[in-house]
């Protein structure tokens, strides 16, 4: 039987072959050659690049380490597993020299390699044997429907996780919240607000909560269970925009439109959870769902760069290579996903 940790880490590493050498047009090799290898960093490297590369290559050292040495990680297999997704790290960056539009880097390889030590070490704790992958296991079980329909809503749960890393709205790392957001306590934050936005808010979080409770088993606390969710997921969207702009900035995330669009979502969901049981609360979790893509839709939040602008993706596709750019098109395809995922649910409950 194949070693489901080898699918995940031939599939991963796939994504990080593309992610490097996108979009696959060669050219002469830049002038420095393989200098960059031992020249000195730059005097500021944003915590953006940093945690980008860090994010990026733990699940190749956790698919690694769990993929190769499954029944025991020792020092010197986790060292080897470091040395060579390092070494893998620095081949890629050496032949970004050849693809127009990329840089290669040496911070790069560095953050990479640390990212893949980090992801390797955790490797045990996601073994069959660990106490930590039996709880996860005993939890699924226990609170969410068995089968692959749910099993991929808890992927989907997942990835809106990373869309929240876009830059668009309704995650808080939007590129306009240098200008176009202020907190509530500033008087030009009534004057800026923004009606569509709080609303697309609103509806992300109520989507998510209804979408999660559509996944419990029919017994379970759903109010409660919603409840936590939502919390987690508001106390993700701060998090990310803590991690991923300056402190300085961060007031910025107390905007009316964040803080009504979140009350009302979590309010909203919470009492259509409370009310709403069986064949009620597929219909109220995918009325939210298809309300949040028209509003999507009309309302068309563009993708930006970190300076706030929206480039031409026809002459710069890499943009959507990095970290930012994925969430963004994760963030688009989200709410159809999560209404194709919910109808086949609903469908299967009823037959």
């Amino acid at each position: 039987m194949l070693n489901p940790w080898i699918l995940l880490l031939a599939t991963y590493l796939a994504l990080v072959v593309i992610g490097s050498l996108y979009p696959f047009a060669w050219q002469a090799m830049h002038a420095p050659g393989l200098s960059f290898l031992w020249t000195r960093w730059p005097e500021t490297v944003t915590r953006t690049d940093i945690l980008t590369n860090i994010f990026a290559y733990f699940p190749l050292g956790l698919f690694t380490a769990n993929g190769l040495f499954r029944h025991r990680l020792t020092v010197t297999r986790w060292l080897g597993v470091c040395l060579a997704i390092a070494l893998l790290s620095a081949g890629f960056e050496s032949a970004q020299l050849y693809v127009p539009h990329r840089i290669a880097s040496n911070v790069d390889i560095a953050f990479n390699a640390l990212g893949a030590a980090i992801g390797a070490a955790c490797a045990p704790l996601f073994s069959r044997r660990s106490r930590v992958m039996a709880g996860f296991i005993a939890f699924r079980r226990h609170w969410f429907q068995p089968g692959w329909l749910a099993h991929s809503g808890l992927i989907l749960l997942g990835l809106w996780v990373l869309s929240q890393l876009s830059l668009q709205a309704p995650a808080l790392v939007a590129g306009t919240l240098h200008t176009s957001f202020t907190p509530f306590w500033e008087k030009t934050s009534v004057a800026q607000f923004k009606t569509g936005v709080a609303l697309i808010f609103a509806l992300d979080i109520a989507c998510l909560g209804l979408f999660g409770a559509a996944l419990l088993r029919p017994n379970r606390p759903r109010p409660a269970a919603v409840l936590v969710l939502m919390l987690l997921a508001i106390l993700f969207k701060f998090l990310a925009a803590a991690l991923l702009i300056k402190f300085s900035l961060l007031a910025r995330l107390l905007s009316p439109e964040a803080l009504l669009g979140f009350g009302l979502g979590l309010a909203g969901a919470w009492i259509a959870a409370r009310w709403h049981t069986g064949h009620a609360l597929f219909q109220a979790a995918a009325g939210a769902l298809c309300i949040l893509i028209l509003i999507k839709l009309f309302h068309g939040v563009p993708f930006v760069t970190p300076a706030g602008r929206a480039p031409d993706l026809a002459i710069q596709p890499e943009l959507l290579l990095n970290i930012t750019g994925l969430a963004f098109l994760i963030a688009e395809a989200w709410p159809y996903l999560a209404l194709g995922c919910l109808l086949a649910l609903w469908d299967r409950n009823n037959n």
